[in-house]
């Protein structure tokens, strides 16, 4: 018996995978259920993997993620740490039965867009409402949770950065109907566009504007047959308002000079316990650390006795290796580094540049508008999550991880599936 077209099992996965960008931000922890259902929806149709046509670009991906766990594995086992240390680098194998899952059955990319477009605006709606209704000083700051209950379960950071994400795909998405020349799309995605990347700046997450303009300058290269002199023009006009706009903001400034402030201070050798001279000096202490352990690393355990001896012997701060002995780096790739060594930090790369190279590969080879809309997606997530995460140790923390490794093989999925129809 034929189900209805709305009851059409495509549909209905199309739906879930949507249902992760629109849901991500529009309570504290919005990310965790969509990645749930996917996966129960994944083992129930794992019989049907064999299907899957394993391409060099599927095993690629499967190798690259799946390498990232053991080398989790393999830190833990060595060192005798606990099994809680691979508990979040587990989310990033849990995914690729959801990436076999939409290679069997591609997700719909109407859908798909309209839940990025969906999710942007959300993520703004709610930065704007934490900022004007709840008067604190950052969106989404879990932390005043005690102000509202709605607070609970948002980190300011990691939601600033995933909102800036989905603004700049809405961005991307938006060119694509500029090109379709279908106006009231092109306007609804960039609205959408302007309130995701509003609320990474009302979230006061520096460390996810930094790679902004790389991304912007990424889009207009890969766009660059759309850019008339009206195009242009408008696109000045926009960006000067938004500039004006963000300037007019006395948080978003206030964030903007405390942080140069604290590097002018930190230079002159003072202010080390400010927000960014803590980073600097776990920092630092991550660099003694891969130089005692260049290879495999030293643990998690002893890198918090490494950063003890650093802090005895006046390397770095002691007051704050005292404060933040059991944080991790704030940067990814010196927390892979002086963690798991060279080997660590090689198993972190791949997995942003196979995917990255994936998307970059198949939008070159494609001559369809919207193929190459998803594929410019992908690589903007990828190169958003590298600049992410160059002050901050994203996949330390669950939303981190889910985001990015779900966020890709949705993408990766249905960009090979893509490619795979086209041939």
């Amino acid at each position: 018996m034929n189900l209805p077209r709305f009851l059409n099992r495509e549909i209905i996965i199309s739906l879930l995978v949507a249902s992760f960008p629109v849901l991500c931000l529009a309570y504290g922890k919005g990310y965790n259920l969509p990645p749930l259902l996917l996966l129960v929806a994944a083992l129930g149709f794992c019989w049907q993997f064999k299907k899957v046509n394993y391409t060099t670009q599927v095993k690629w991906v499967l190798s690259s993620f799946s390498i990232y766990f053991l080398t989790y594995l393999a830190s833990t086992l060595y060192y005798g740490g606990s099994f809680s240390e691979i508990d979040m680098p587990s989310r990033i194998v849990l995914v690729l039965p959801i990436f076999l899952l939409l290679l069997l059955y591609p997700t719909k990319v109407n859908i798909l867009t309209s839940g990025f477009i969906i999710g942007s605006i959300i993520a703004g709606v709610v930065a704007i409402i934490h900022i004007h209704d709840f008067k604190i000083g950052r969106a989404f700051d879990g932390g005043l949770e005690s102000i509202h209950p709605s607070l609970k379960g948002y980190m300011p950071i990691q939601s600033g950065n995933m909102a800036m994400t989905l603004g700049l795909i809405s961005l991307t998405i938006s060119l694509y109907y500029l090109d379709q020349k279908s106006w009231w799309k092109f306007t609804l995605s960039l609205i959408a566009a302007f309130l995701g990347i509003y609320a990474s700046f009302l979230s006061g997450s520096r460390g996810g504007w930094v790679f902004l303009p790389i991304a912007i300058v990424y889009l207009a290269f890969s766009n660059r047959q759309l850019i008339t002199k009206k195009i242009a023009l408008f696109s000045m006009v926009i960006l000067g308002a938004a500039v004006f706009s963000l300037s007019q903001n006395t948080e978003i400034t206030s964030r903007l000079n405390t942080a140069t402030h604290q590097i002018v201070q930190y230079q002159k050798g003072h202010d080390e316990n400010s927000s960014l001279g803590v980073r600097f000096e776990l920092w630092k202490s991550a660099i003694y650390t891969t130089e005692q352990h260049p290879i495999i690393g030293a643990g998690y355990q002893g890198r918090e006795v490494l950063r003890e001896k650093w802090a005895h012997d006046g390397l770095v701060n002691a007051q704050v290796i005292k404060e933040y002995l059991h944080s991790h780096s704030h940067n990814q790739f010196l927390e892979d580094l002086s963690v798991r060594g060279v080997i660590g930090l090689t198993a972190l790369l791949a997995i942003f540049i196979i995917p990255f190279g994936i998307f970059i590969t198949n939008h070159r080879i494609t001559n369809s508008s919207q193929q190459k809309m998803i594929n410019q997606c992908g690589a903007i997530s990828v190169i958003m999550m590298i600049g992410y995460c160059l002050s901050q140790a994203m996949f330390r923390h669950n939303s981190g991880m889910i985001f990015y490794s779900l966020m890709t093989v949705i993408l990766l999925a249905t960009s090979i599936s893509m490619r795979e129809k086209q041939s």
